[in-house]
C-alpha cells in the first residue's frame, strides 16, 4: 500500500514539474468581437422544465401562523453561573493562548474563560462592589 502512495506521489510531482505548454488553435474562437457586435447580440434562454398550473410556494414563509417553530431549549434552559470561584493567574489551569473575557474596574480585574462560558453563557458576579453580568 505504501509503494502505491509513493508511485502516485512521483507521478503527480512529475506532472506538476512538466514544462509542457499548450498553444491555442486558430479558428473562430480567436476572433475578437467589436463592442458593437457584442452589444447587438441578444440571447434568449428557455427553461428546461415546464410548470403545470400555478407555482407552488412554501406555505411556511407566506403564512407564519400555520407553522410553529420548535423550541430547542426551554425558557431559562441555560443556567448562568451565580457564584464563580477564582484563582490567581499562576494557579489557573488555562493555557496561555486560551480565550477569556476580561474585565477590570477600580484596580480589580477578573478573567472568565470561554470554555466555561461556551456552555453556561452568563456569569452573575460582583467587581469592586458593583454587580455585573458577564455574557458570551
Amino acid at each position: 500500500m505504501i509503494w502505491k502512495r509513493e508511485i502516485l506521489l512521483i507521478i503527480f510531482a512529475a506532472a506538476a514539474c512538466s514544462t509542457g505548454v499548450v498553444e491555442p488553435t486558430s479558428g473562430s474562437a480567436d476572433r475578437n468581437l467589436s463592442a458593437t457586435e457584442a452589444d447587438d447580440t441578444i440571447v434568449t434562454l428557455t427553461p428546461d422544465v415546464e410548470l403545470d398550473g400555478e407555482i407552488q410556494i412554501n406555505k411556511r414563509i407566506n403564512d407564519p401562523n400555520t407553522y410553529s417553530f420548535p423550541q430547542l431549549l426551554p425558557f431559562d434552559g441555560i443556567r448562568p453561573v451565580y457564584d464563580p470561584e477564582f484563582v490567581t493567574a499562576g494557579e489557573s489551569p488555562l493555557h496561555e493562548d486560551e480565550l477569556i473575557l476580561g474585565i477590570a474596574l477600580e484596580g480589580e480585574s477578573k478573567a472568565y474563560p470561554i470554555t466555561v462560558l461556551r456552555h453556561r453563557e452568563m456569569v452573575n458576579d460582583e467587581l469592586a462592589g458593583i454587580p455585573i453580568l458577564v455574557t458570551w
